[in-house]
């Protein structure tokens, strides 16, 4: 057999899909794992919630690679299980802070949220003022590589919707960015 590194995506999936080795897995892990740690990284503006995402979504991958039907790439499939992991966080995450937020009076969700997540960089700044779905887009395409046709697969979005939300998402952030470069 061919050294696994040597082997294609398609090929590594094909081994794992079969013979479930742990060694054409960890290829793949290690092929993908810093782009999609990125992308949630940049879509959730925290390290260790990214990086906790980024192992449920291997996790949650191995446990149904026999789901994958080789329609689109590996990476393609990958980026749709963490984006619908983050969006799953982000819900509950919003059901916490207005749990909270019911017994509190003084306090906002969205002064929690400023509060606990502290944003030293303007990009991730202009990021988070982004729809969920403006943010992955321009993520996925921009950051991740993905083509727009990947990227509507991965958020199993129309592809129209997809370059809608690239489109906004580039406008926001170049206006955002521009804004406030001097502050």
């Amino acid at each position: 057999m061919k050294e696994l590194a040597q082997l294609t995506d398609s090929q590594l999936v094909v081994i794992v899909q079969t013979t479930r080795n742990s060694k054409a897995f960890s290829e793949l892990v290690h092929r993908h794992q810093s782009n999609l740690c990125a992308f949630l990284i940049r879509s959730t503006g925290n390290l260790s919630m990214a990086e906790d995402l980024t192992q449920e979504t291997f996790m949650i991958s191995y446990s149904k690679i026999s789901s994958f039907k080789h329609k689109s790439s590996f990476k393609t499939w990958l980026f749709s299980i963490g984006y619908r992991e983050f969006l799953q966080s982000k819900r509950k995450s919003n059901a916490f802070l207005k749990m909270i937020e019911r017994f509190t009076e003084a306090t906002t969700s969205e002064q929690m949220v400023n509060t606990e997540i502290d944003l030293n960089i303007d990009l991730q700044k202009g990021l988070n003022q982004l729809s969920p779905q403006q943010r992955a887009a321009v993520l996925l395409c921009d950051a991740c590589g993905m083509s727009h046709s990947e990227a509507s697969t991965a958020m199993d979005v129309p592809l129209g919707s997809l370059k809608t939300y690239v489109k906004q998402a580039r406008a926001n952030l170049s206006s955002y960015l521009n804004d406030n470069k001097d502050v």
